[in-house]
């Protein structure tokens, strides 16, 4: 019997740490890359949210809105760049939590390409009040 008990122990705690789970994409957030462009500073930002949209800022003006999915290391977005009907493909290589890059896989557009394409963007960090 009490054998039995120690494995009915060892099959709850088994289980349970296996139903841990992440709810929230690691992607969710604001996340700025700071580069020169022609000869002066620009600061890109993307808003991905939780609800599978997102919004591109350049220099703290929006630019554009858009959706986004992601699965696994994949990430798909579509927004009017170019044409919200042609969405482009990125793989996501993440640095820890704080950093990460988007390598083309395939996009069409040129602009989100030139844009996203193996820029290093850094976790905004939120401050609460």
């Amino acid at each position: 019997m009490k054998n039995l008990n120690l494995i009915s122990l060892l099959i709850i705690v088994l289980l349970s740490a296996f139903a841990i789970v992440d709810d929230i994409d690691p992607i969710v957030g604001k996340w700025e890359n700071v580069r020169n462009f022609q000869g002066a500073p620009m600061t890109l930002m993307a808003d991905f949210k939780a609800n599978g949209t997102l919004n591109g800022f350049i220099n703290k003006k929006l630019f554009g809105s858009g959706t986004y999915k992601v699965k696994h290391d994949t990430m798909y977005f579509y927004d009017p760049t170019c044409n919200i009907n042609y969405g482009g493909t990125y793989k996501i290589q993440y640095f820890g939590k704080d950093s990460l890059k988007f390598h083309v896989i395939q996009d069409t557009c040129t602009g989100r390409r030139e844009g996203t394409n193996n820029f290093l963007y850094v976790r905004v960090k939120t401050t609460s009040k």
